[in-house]
């Protein structure tokens, strides 16, 4: 899936509402470990289809940065069903590889064992 620039609140929003799984990489284009991070980042698109990953360069997309906090760069915010489980700051790829394979599992099946207390009240 390729990376999906976006440069405003209401794109944004609309991308995180409409993807259960999704990952945000806010950078600069003037940023060296951002520039480090890129390519680890659209490799990543490339093999995770079932994650939608959105690009936020925060020259062009001042008010997004300042409305989901981001001080640093690059900063990694990960969603599930539009809330951020994660966010890892700086070029910490190794970080980010686990972050990622987290994200990207499928939720464990709801247990199906009946309790014995429960069995036997009926």
């Amino acid at each position: 899936m390729p990376v999906i620039a976006v440069t405003t609140i209401d794109e944004f929003k609309a991308l995180i509402e409409k993807s259960p799984k999704a990952v945000a990489d806010f950078h600069a284009s003037w940023c060296s470990a951002c520039k480090t991070m890129k390519p680890v980042f659209e490799d990543l698109a490339d093999k995770i289809p079932d994650v939608t990953f959105i690009s936020v360069d925060i020259d062009d997309g001042v008010d997004l940065a300042y409305e989901y906090g981001v001080t640093a760069m690059p900063t990694f915010k990960l969603f599930d069903n539009g809330k951020i489980v994660e966010e890892i700051i700086g070029a910490k790829k190794p970080a980010l590889l686990a972050a990622m394979t987290k994200l990207a599992q499928p939720p464990a099946p709801a247990s199906t064992d009946i309790s014995v207390s429960a069995a036997t009240a009926a």
